[in-house]
């Protein structure tokens, strides 16, 4: 009685090199298909991927240090790929940007991203993540036209729940599984992204809704803190939409340009709070956040937080 082999297994890890060369193996050796910036350049790197490859998809589980990443018509060129990716967020937070579609993303999120289209993605803070990607022509016959999705997420629902706890599942035993067991647990995957799918967008009318403006916004908002210049202009530019429909989107809240400024501020408290044991100063963190005036930026962290960010820096506090 021969027994059928289990499909093959890799795992690619930073431990294998030193420290200060961890990144650039990251970003040479595993991540070629995209272009790859760490969050914060002075912070240790580390990162762990199991890769699971079969015929009828590759199943991936990813655990990093902060990056972001930018595929762009180069790769593409390059690569040929033309996959369409699930996406689990199991821990940490980012956000992911592609065409018109664009969301923040959190623990327990569903998204999606086509390797074989122009897209970025990236995580604020450390994150773990399950993909399974699957090539085009087997999603679109087994789910659809994933134009729809991609860039953007799932709406929280028990269907999207049971879709996570599937693929979780999934990575966790695949290295025990054959091929057929394999394309078994995909099969069901995408079964069960068709029933989802089939509900949450059966009317598509090809026009952004409110909520897509601004979960996108919130999206191009978190790779571009950095810029000094950025703000409600800058950003409705980008998005190729005019102000006012920008600013209804963030009607009846604080409004877009007090969205822009917390982000700033969430984005410097995390920064002082990763690099305290390293020496960090504050005005740099302040340039890296956008701000230009120490005085504006050291009131506005006050009325946020409740401390200076130098309280934060030498005493911990937050």
């Amino acid at each position: 009685m021969s027994v059928e082999p289990k499909i093959p297994t890799f795992i690619q890890t930073t431990d294998t090199v030193e420290q200060k060369h961890s990144f650039d193996f990251w970003r040479d050796v595993v991540l070629t298909g995209v272009d790859v910036t760490p969050f914060e350049s002075d912070a240790p790197f580390s990162a762990r991927r199991m890769v699971a490859p079969s015929a009828h998809g590759t199943i991936l589980r990813t655990v990093s240090t902060p990056v972001g990443v930018d595929r762009t018509a180069r790769h593409i060129g390059r690569d040929g790929r033309d996959e369409i990716a699930i996406m689990v967020v199991a821990a940490g937070q980012g956000y992911i940007e592609q065409g018109s579609n664009g969301a923040l993303l959190q623990r327990g999120d569903v998204a999606f991203h086509a390797t074989g289209r122009p897209g970025i993605a990236g995580s604020r803070y450390g994150y773990e993540e399950i993909r399974l990607a699957v090539p085009r022509a087997s999603f679109m016959e087994q789910v659809g036209n994933p134009q729809v999705l991609t860039g953007s997420k799932l709406n929280a629902t028990p269907l999207r729940g049971l879709l996570a706890a599937h693929l979780d599942a999934f990575a966790t035993s695949v290295s025990g599984m054959t091929e057929v067991e394999t394309g078994i647990a995909i099969e069901g995957a995408l079964h069960i992204l068709r029933g989802i799918v089939h509900g949450q967008h059966g009317a598509i009318d090809g026009r952004l809704s409110v909520d897509a403006v601004r979960s996108l916004a919130l999206s191009h908002i978190q790779r571009r803190l950095h810029e000094t210049a950025f703000g409600p202009a800058s950003l409705a530019a980008s998005l190729q939409i005019s102000r006012s429909r920008l600013y209804a989107a963030f009607a009846g809240g604080e409004g877009i340009a007090a969205t822009i400024r917390d982000a700033r501020l969430d984005r410097a408290h995390d920064r002082i709070v990763m690099m305290r044991k390293t020496g960090a100063r504050v005005a740099s963190i302040m340039a890296s956040c956008g701000f230009t005036d120490p005085a504006a930026f050291s009131r506005a962290f006050r009325r946020r937080f409740g401390f200076t960010p130098r309280d934060l820096l030498s005493q911990g506090g937050g």
